[in-house]
């Protein structure tokens, strides 16, 4: 009997470590969402643009907890979905984007944050884009709140991207 109850306690015990263990989640942005022409339209330039990824390595990152939930990110990953968002965003607006351009730009994602309200997540996300000359640089926000970290991720990404080419200063600088 004594013996019956000591493995009842010890599956109890590990059952409440099971349950109050933390729980890891990844997070990443799961689709482009087009930046619509009536928000940017064509942009003119006659040079060819690269874009690079300046962050080398990949590894995980904390970037939130909530609760006993942590959320990492791979910010070389998020570079590389804008950096391919991007040129997207910019050959359907007359642009040409090749692997060898006139302008290289050097893109990177600094910063990622989110935010629990009451009834909203709330994903913050920067992007660093720079001219690999270095005669031009800038750090873009992506704000945006949503109903579940995954809506609020898509949104922040989409309205990066919508700000970058949107810019008038960026559009100067991939085009003089």
């Amino acid at each position: 009997m004594r013996i019956y109850q000591k493995f009842i306690l010890a599956v109890c015990f590990l059952i409440l470590t099971l349950l109050f263990s933390a729980c890891s989640h990844i997070v990443y942005p799961r689709g482009p969402i087009p930046v619509e022409m009536d928000k940017v339209g064509q942009i003119n330039t006659s040079k060819e643009i690269s874009f690079v990824n300046e962050l080398t390595e990949s590894k995980l990152t904390l970037v939130a907890v909530k609760g006993s939930d942590k959320f990492f990110a791979d910010f070389k990953q998020w570079t590389d979905f804008i950096i391919a968002q991007l040129g997207n965003e910019l050959q359907g607006r007359g642009v040409q984007v090749k692997p060898e351009g006139d302008y290289v730009l050097k893109v990177s994602v600094p910063n990622l944050r989110f935010f629990w309200g009451a009834w909203a997540v709330r994903c913050i996300v920067n992007v660093q884009v720079e001219r690999s000359d270095g005669k031009w640089a800038k750090t873009y926000e992506g704000n945006n709140a949503g109903q579940s970290i995954e809506r609020a991720v898509d949104g922040a990404v989409h309205k990066v991207v919508a700000a970058i080419i949107g810019d008038p200063d960026f559009q100067r600088a991939i085009s003089e």
